[in-house]
């Protein structure tokens, strides 16, 4: 297990302050997320996510997600109850770990990482590119979803898509995951020429924005525009998510 990067972020008196070695301190924390609610240390992603979780009263799935990005968002939503002592400030990785969630939630959990640093795969299972070994690979992409004949590889993003998202497949099976709040940057018929030339098969994003997104083509005429390469939809709410990866994982991408 690789060491958590929120120790490493610990000043030389806050590292004082741990009543136990360092490798045992964070087995504890990975454990017991909750103590990040009595300890004054920066939380890590995973306590952020337990915390949305302990607020909603609920394990995250597609249906709430998007709550539990409001409820870690500092100027949205209700706030934590209860919440950190410290925040994350990791929030490429919060959000990372919100759709890891969803994909454990409808049982296809995070695959384990051995001793060398590599993924042990097992299905169904996901992988995350920014972990262990395979953070060399992070440029391609976040979460990697097992299928045939190509891999979907995710590409996680927070409110805003820009070009961040656009060249971010890299001309592979590319799905995006946000929580877009701007319409306007996916519904001209260009941008979605832009996404399938780029190797999107799928992107997901908050139902609201979704159904602004989808109003908006069919009354421009473009609905042919919004259909990716297997005939389907190319724009997808946040709710349908889990069901869809669950229906493709270990199967078939063509199944999107």
């Amino acid at each position: 297990m690789p060491a958590s990067p929120v120790l490493n972020l610990l000043s030389p008196w806050q590292a004082q302050q741990i009543p136990m070695p360092k490798a045992a301190f964070d087995r504890l924390l990975r454990v017991c997320p909750c103590l990040y609610n009595q300890i004054k240390i920066p939380a890590s992603a995973r306590a952020i996510v337990h915390f949305c979780e302990l607020t909603l009263g609920t394990p995250i799935t597609s249906a709430n997600v998007h709550d539990a990005f409001l409820i870690q968002h500092p100027h949205k939503g209700p706030g934590f109850n209860p919440g950190p002592v410290m925040p994350c400030g990791a929030g490429g990785a919060i959000m990372e770990s919100l759709c890891s969630e969803v994909l454990t939630s409808c049982g296809i959990p995070a695959m384990f990482t051995d001793a060398s640093g590599w993924p042990v795969w097992e299905m169904p299972g996901h992988v995350l590119m920014n972990s262990g070994k395979m953070a060399s690979l992070q440029a391609l992409g976040d979460i990697l979803i097992p299928c045939a004949p190509t891999n979907l590889v995710i590409s996680i993003k927070s409110e805003v898509a820009r070009e961040r998202l656009l060249y971010s497949a890299n001309s592979i099976e590319g799905v995006g995951f946000g929580f877009f709040k701007e319409p306007e940057e996916f519904w001209t018929s260009s941008r979605m020429s832009l996404y399938k030339r780029m190797g999107f098969s799928a992107i997901y994003m908050p139902d609201m924005t979704h159904a602004a997104v989808i109003n908006h083509v069919l009354a421009a005429g473009d609905a042919r525009h919004a259909v990716n390469i297997n005939g389907t939809d190319l724009y997808r709410p946040l709710s349908v998510f889990g069901d869809d990866m669950k229906r493709v994982v270990g199967r078939s991408s063509a199944l999107l």
